[in-house]
């Protein structure tokens, strides 16, 4: 098969197992540092600004076309690539993806809207399209408190915020402006706080049905846990022991796929479990694979990365085809170490030192020595840590003493 891919995201994956691979590069760190002998290995590299560019989108489209080249999917793994992906696939008239999933898929607000037209359960919300003139009073009517304020397209918790009050949400709605992360997340929504628990459903389909289907629990609810400073991450739940809880969740993601027009691919759902009531409630899903090293988590359990996966169902091979196998532990999970404070990194464990505890199976770093990391959110990827244990109770443990154990220093810049 014949595939453009867009971003540098696990591109060995993809030359590895695609007959032939286009990509679309912007000017991001990791698209820029790709080394020659990668690039030599595709058939074609298109450079771009950004992929937020529909003029540079339809160059690519439109070049492709002339020289009849025929595209037969576009891959694409990251968040911010989906709506690239979606307008691509159009173009070149594929239909494995589309603008209206990558719609449906990344803005919250149309995600909520088309679960609530398939009956799937939602906490309430709002639409916030700007901040300078939102109605506070409006607001607060339509959901009440706590609430949780935050971008409507995906940004993961970046720019995200709990508010307990009317004086918290002025204070929120003047200052958020300052802390988008682009100005294209200048678009918020405002929905209820749900006190509970937090899980992320992890699934590849076929034709509706599941190839893989994960549900992990998240240590602590994402704002909870930065705000809290408990371990950051999650455990991955045995179908086993969760049996009930996994049934009422492929139930949900198969009612909230149709709905948002998902029926092949990878999808990443998030849900909580109010507290009192057993509540379950989409909080938003997405069209690729979870993010972090969710992938990896995967393949600690099931034997095969979660990108091959994805990959493999893509370019129309058989689940059969696939090596499944037990990992070393019973109970797997992901585990992020970040510093408790913005500031240039002073010191931090090495692969080695982190690889020679027994509950680490793998550990990658984005981060080193002299880096500045702006500490401000739940979603600052410093350290990612597979871990394993023999039981649920064990990994939970783990994680809070690893997170303890190895710590990522920080000092202010300038010091």
């Amino acid at each position: 098969m014949k595939v453009l891919m867009l971003r540098h995201n696990w591109h060995q994956l993809v030359l590895d197992h695609a007959d032939e691979v286009y990509a679309v590069l912007d000017s991001s760190p990791g698209c820029l540092a790709m080394p020659p002998e990668a690039l030599a290995r595709f058939a074609g590299v298109y450079r771009i600004s950004s992929y937020d560019s529909l003029e540079e989108l339809s160059a690519v489209a439109g070049d492709l076309l002339s020289r009849g080249i025929e595209i037969d999917r576009v891959v694409s793994f990251p968040e911010f690539t989906q709506y690239a992906a979606g307008y691509l696939a159009h173009l070149l008239g594929l239909g494995h993806f589309s603008p209206s999933v990558a719609l449906a898929t990344r803005d919250k607000r149309v995600t909520k809207l088309r679960a609530a037209q398939a009956g799937v359960p939602t906490a309430r919300w709002c639409s916030v399209p700007d901040l300078a003139t939102a109605d506070p009073a409006a607001i607060e009517r339509a959901v009440g408190y706590p609430l949780v304020l935050k971008p409507a397209g995906g940004w993961g918790t970046t720019a995200t915020v709990k508010v307990d009050g009317p004086a918290e949400l002025a204070e929120a709605l003047r200052t958020l402006s300052d802390e988008l992360p682009s100005p294209l997340a200048a678009q918020f929504i405002a929905e209820e706080f749900i006190d509970g628990e937090e899980f992320h459903v992890d699934a590849v389909w076929r034709d509706g049905k599941p190839w893989t289907f994960h549900v992990s629990r998240y240590f602590s609810p994402r704002l909870r846990a930065w705000s809290g400073r408990a371990a950051h991450g999650s455990v991955l739940l045995r179908e086993s022991e969760f049996g009930d809880l996994y049934a009422q969740l492929l139930k949900i993601s198969t009612q909230l796929n149709s709905a948002v027009g998902v029926e092949r691919g990878a999808t990443h759902l998030e849900v909580f479990r109010e507290h009192g009531t057993g509540r379950l409630l989409v909080s938003e899903i997405a069209s690729r694979i979870g993010g972090a090293n969710v992938a990896n988590v995967v393949e600690a359990l099931d034997g095969v990365h979660g990108g091959l996966v994805v990959l493999h169902e893509l370019l129309d091979g058989e689940r059969s085809g696939l090596p499944f196998a037990s990992g070393s532990h019973p109970v797997v999970g992901g585990l992020c170490l970040v510093p408790r404070r913005s500031g240039v990194i002073v010191s931090m464990p090495d692969r080695s030192e982190l690889l020679a505890h027994p509950n680490v199976l793998d550990a990658v770093s984005y981060h080193q020595v002299g880096d500045h990391v702006e500490a401000s959110h739940p979603s600052v990827w410093c350290t990612l840590l597979v871990i394993g244990a023999e039981t649920e109770p064990e990994l939970e443990r783990t994680a809070l003493a690893l997170s303890e154990i190895f710590e990522i220093r920080t000092e202010p810049a300038g010091r």
